[in-house]
């Protein structure tokens, strides 16, 4: 069924402590069609998880359902990646599943060269499939306890036990570990994912929006968060080519455009 475009606009401005006049950027939401809990994109490839649990691709402006039932569904360099409600792990090879031995409860291909995903009991792995055959991985414990694990281009970012933020550094395929450390934030996190330029966003406990502002190649973390105003509680995003994907707990896609604020 063709479905028509709702629109409504949302001012999402930027603002860090008191300096909420300061020039930033600001994004502007328009309400997408569709129902999802989790969604992921990279290089302009949309997936998402519908309330149903059912993947979808995103076709033009309709979602096309895939096969299977599952709870999380990844993009990125890596391919296309999901676990199903027992945690087994599929890889999308032409529009099919295949199961790739061992489970995980949460996946993400934002790696390049390597998989990277988080297990029972928060523990934090990643296979180099560079070298490796999908059918048999070699995983590689990655220190502390993980709930949620994302990366990019050049870092992972992961969320501890008690919502504390982490990052690695120097991660490549032939070394997804790199170095590991911490990020200071004021709110504890629930899930934090980094975009396909690198950009990293999380939400907090309560589904509040941040984005971590001052990454470069010099500062890969960054030198602080920034919160995203004008949003109710959000359940999941992600962010590829300025566009900043959102999902709320009632399911409402929400495609928001960055543009500099005026």
């Amino acid at each position: 069924m063709r479905q028509l475009w709702v629109i409504l606009l949302l001012m999402v401005v930027y603002s860090q402590g008191e300096k909420k006049d300061d020039p930033r950027f600001m994004f502007r939401c328009y309400l997408f069609p569709g129902k999802l809990k989790q969604v992921d994109a990279w290089q302009g490839k949309v997936y998402g998880i519908d309330l149903d649990n059912l993947p979808n691709r995103l076709v033009g402006k309709c979602w096309s359902p895939l096969d299977g039932q599952m709870k999380h569904i990844t993009v990125g360099p890596a391919g296309v990646w999901a676990t199903d409600l027992k945690n087994n792990i599929y890889n999308l090879d032409e529009d099919n599943w295949v199961q790739i031995p061992g489970t995980l409860q949460q996946v993400d291909a934002g790696g390049t060269g390597f998989l990277t995903g988080v297990k029972s009991c928060h523990r934090a792995f990643c296979a180099d499939i560079s070298v490796s055959s999908k059918q048999n991985l070699g995983w590689t414990l990655i220190p502390g306890k993980l709930q949620y694990y994302s990366c990019g281009p050049q870092t992972c970012w992961g969320v501890g036990e008690a919502g504390e933020v982490y990052v690695q550094t120097g991660v490549h395929a032939g070394d997804c570990a790199g170095k590991f450390g911490m990020v200071e934030t004021k709110v504890p996190m629930a899930k934090v994912e980094v975009g396909s330029n690198g950009a990293v966003f999380a939400l907090s406990s309560s589904g509040v929006p941040y984005q971590r502002v001052g990454i470069s190649e010099e500062r890969p973390l960054g030198t602080g968060w920034v919160r995203l105003h004008g949003l109710e509680a959000i359940r999941s995003l992600s962010y590829d080519r300025y566009i900043l994907w959102l999902v709320n707990y009632t399911g409402q896609i929400r495609r928001c455009i960055k543009v500099i604020r005026k």
